[in-house]
């Protein structure tokens, strides 16, 4: 983060949808709040725009799926290794407590909707720009909602053991149970005993949110 308060923050913006990159720009450069010095449109793109441009903000889209499995959780750990020092704001559909908690252990400092994105991104820009968290209250809201109904909601993916996101995986790619066990080399009971395991530490009561989930996670 440069160390002028005057000028425009130089602002890296990610989305998979041309469109939404213009509107990020446009919210971004009114009133000379930041300004917009490099656009990604996948997660490869991202890092490698990352690598050749210094920046004081990345702004980004959770789930930019391409042809080869990228999910969100695993592209921001990636930017946190990479880029521990990068303030990074997350703009995003989603409304799952447990996916918004795992962004927020990852040291996000940024959290907001796509769909109050005028309001809430200068307001993100500038906290950011004090040094502050932005968390969006419609983030809030879901966030204590989940809360009222237990723990176990809240808790994020990077919990599961190595063995249970392999299967979660190979689940969003759109394997069955048999074949994953088939694929990995275990009986079915066991696959099947680590689908439930995921599902419990996730909060996911059935298979219908467990396909909710990968969906909003980026795993499919």
């Amino acid at each position: 983060m440069s160390d002028s308060a005057d000028r425009p923050l130089r602002v890296i913006v990610a989305d998979d949808h041309p469109i939404f990159l213009i509107g990020l720009r446009v919210v971004l450069e009114q009133d000379n709040l930041a300004s917009v010095i490099a656009e990604a449109c996948n997660p490869d793109e991202l890092l490698q725009v990352l690598e050749r441009h210094a920046c004081d903000v990345l702004v980004t889209d959770f789930m930019m799926p391409v042809e080869r499995q990228n999910d969100g959780l695993r592209l921001l750990q990636r930017i946190r290794r990479d880029f521990p020092a990068l303030p990074v704001i997350v703009v995003t559909t989603l409304s799952n407590a447990g996916l918004f908690q795992s962004m927020l252990d990852l040291n996000v400092r940024g959290l907001l909707s796509k769909a109050s994105l005028a309001g809430e991104l200068p307001a993100a820009i500038r906290s950011v720009r004090r040094g502050g968290l932005f968390v969006a209250e419609s983030v809030r809201r879901v966030l204590r909602e989940a809360r009222q109904h237990g723990p176990d909601t809240l808790l994020p993916s990077e919990r599961l053991s190595p063995r249970e996101l392999e299967v979660l995986r190979l689940l969003s790619a759109g394997h069955t149970v048999g074949q994953i066990a088939a694929q990995l080399n275990r009986s079915k009971q066991t696959v099947s005993a680590q689908k439930v395991a995921a599902m419990r530490k996730l909060g996911l009561a059935n298979d219908a949110a467990l396909f909710i989930y990968l969906q909003e996670s980026g795993m499919s």
